[in-house]
């Protein structure tokens, strides 16, 4: 059922949980988290209010729901930020801080992205690294960090992760019966 016979994710959860198939519940999700356009009260409502707030809240958490990005970009909050040479868990960059190039403001809990080299401004007309012209200083081990120095961020999990987070037992569950 899962590759000949089509099926809405709505269709997909409701046979997961009627059969215990946690292929058909993981796919229903799926689609649902990554449905265009967007499904309506109506349809969400026959999932239950839990199972329909659930699905939301992973599709306004999950990154590439957002906006289409490549999939080795890295997401994460510039609160996350935090130096690379000791274990600190405080945030590298504090207070206010704005784009060098665009003069875009950056809060503390922006979504930025990472395409691996370079942290870049999230303002899609710009998309120029942030932080190549700034040092940071670390309060905790007193090192003076310049754009070559690592730094450690806490990236945003994906829709993978999200779904184990939010419905992993109920699949786990369908697995085994």
């Amino acid at each position: 059922m899962s590759t000949d016979i089509i099926l809405s994710p709505f269709e997909k959860i409701h046979l997961a949980r009627t059969y215990k198939v946690a292929t058909w519940l993981y796919e229903g999700i799926t689609g649902l988290v990554n449905s265009n356009p967007r499904s309506t009260l109506e349809d969400l409502a026959t999932l239950g209010w839990e199972t329909a707030a659930r699905i939301l809240w992973i599709r306004d958490n999950s990154p590439h729901c957002q906006s289409p990005m490549p999939a080795n970009t890295l997401y994460f909050r510039r609160d996350t930020i935090q130096c690379g040479a000791c274990p600190s868990s405080a945030s590298l960059i504090t207070g206010k801080y704005n784009c060098p190039f665009c003069g875009q403001a950056i809060p503390a809990d922006t979504e930025l992205t990472c395409p691996l080299k370079a942290i870049k401004c999230n303002n899609i007309q710009c998309q120029r690294p942030i932080f190549s012209s700034t040092s940071f200083y670390c309060r905790s081990c007193f090192l003076n960090l310049i754009p070559n120095n690592f730094v450690r961020i806490t990236p945003k999990r994906g829709l993978k992760e999200s779904i184990e987070e939010i419905f992993g037992e109920e699949i786990r569950n369908y697995e085994f019966t």
